[in-house]
């Protein structure tokens, strides 16, 4: 069984990954709205988010999948 602060860390870190790649998507999109920087350079920041959002996904199934069984199999 995992450590209940290794649980709420775990939550944490997917929690944070998952604002910061929707925070960069979403500051890529109004930038690229505005036109103040040529397509190309904003999506990069855009695939970056695309990434930390998988992380987060990642490790928030992790979370979900490491927990303890909840009895026996049938």
């Amino acid at each position: 069984m995992q450590d209940p602060d290794a649980i709420r860390r775990q939550k944490r870190r997917s929690s944070r990954a998952m604002v910061a790649g929707l925070t960069a998507i979403a500051m890529a999109l109004l930038v690229s709205t505005m036109e103040l920087l040529p397509p190309v350079v904003t999506t990069i920041p855009a695939l970056a988010g695309f990434a930390l959002i998988m992380y987060g996904v990642h490790v928030g199934w992790l979370v979900f999948y490491n927990r303890e069984p909840d009895g026996p199999s049938s």
